[in-house]
């Protein structure tokens, strides 16, 4: 485990309820907090690095309260949802500044930020100024300074957003390397389940403040292989593409003449059909997207139980 506990949260804003009544722990790995906006992700990340403190109820590390815990905040990194970058900075230049506000040594600092450009794929960029940077690269700029320090838990606020392909692949292989090679632990929020899901360990559900569900993506995986679940196919060959799926699919809408969306119950045997329309077929496919965040279709499968690996709440 990380030693991070929520003992009955709750978190208020006035008369808003950030949290309501929320007990986890955070287990060791890569946990994936989702939720649909307002869900208290967001308030759930702030309350782990201290930036808040809980109304009610306690937030712990090893036993200990997190609140202005500094032994604790050393040995953590966090990369917030907002995009504030230093802009007149070079990339360079801003990891260097925050190498100083952590009171790295000068020979040990160009090291980590010499490691850092490699493993973001930014060391063609490292001498650009920040503000001709794409919305991928800052985000791979923004996490790469919570790398600085080596900490051993990295929490980063809904690290995909705005993100294009090359930078949603980079950002992921880091995560998965920085556990996989260096034990480290990292929590990631977002409102899309499928940005998490080949990506996280385990998984924690919230919405309206209350976490609803929490448990392994292999339980997610499984279940979501038994309920209906809506994704969008563009092609050219649209009609092509339906004939060859259409044994595949419950439910289809056309929603342009080279857009279609579809209802399947298991995704994996559709992507393997559609793999082969394209490989031995050769068949234009552009696009394969989940048509939304499958949360409802998550909620009701473990309302309705049979699932040992997810822990139903709400």
């Amino acid at each position: 485990m990380t030693g991070i506990e929520f003992r009955n949260v709750s978190k208020f804003y006035g008369e808003v309820l950030g949290l309501n009544d929320v007990s986890f722990k955070i287990p060791k790995g890569i946990t994936g907090l989702v939720g649909s906006n307002g869900a208290g992700k967001s308030t759930t990340m702030k309350l782990c690095v201290s930036i808040i403190k809980p109304d009610l109820g306690k937030v712990t590390y090893e036993e200990e309260p997190i609140w202005n815990n500094l032994e604790y905040l050393k040995k953590i990194g966090y990369a917030t949802e907002k995009d504030k970058l230093f802009d007149w900075m070079t990339g360079y230049e801003f990891l260097k500044w925050n190498s100083k506000l952590l009171d790295i040594a000068d020979q040990e600092s160009e090291r980590k930020i010499k490691e850092i450009f490699e493993l973001m794929d930014l060391s063609h960029a490292k001498d650009r100024k920040i503000h001709g940077y794409s919305r991928g690269m800052r985000q791979r700029v923004k996490i790469g300074q919570t790398l600085l320090h080596e900490p051993e838990i990295i929490f980063v606020d809904e690290p995909m957003s705005g993100t294009d392909p090359l930078g949603r692949f980079t950002i992921a292989e880091t995560f998965r390397r920085i556990y996989k090679e260096e034990g480290k632990s990292v929590i990631l929020s977002s409102h899309v389940l499928h940005e998490l899901e080949r990506l996280s360990t385990w998984l924690l559900i919230l919405e309206n403040g209350k976490l609803v569900a929490e448990g392994t993506m292999h339980g997610i995986r499984e279940a979501l292989n038994r309920i209906p679940q809506h994704f969008i196919i563009s092609s050219p060959n649209i009609d092509v593409v339906l004939e060859n799926v259409v044994d595949h699919i419950i439910e289809f809408k056309k929603i342009s003449p080279y857009k279609v969306q579809v209802a399947a119950t298991n995704r994996a045997l559709l992507e393997k059909v559609l793999v082969e329309l394209q490989m031995e077929k050769g068949v234009d496919i552009q696009e394969f997207l989940t048509a939304d965040g499958d949360l409802s279709a998550v909620y009701r499968l473990l309302k309705n139980g049979g699932e040992n690996s997810w822990r139903y709440l709400a």
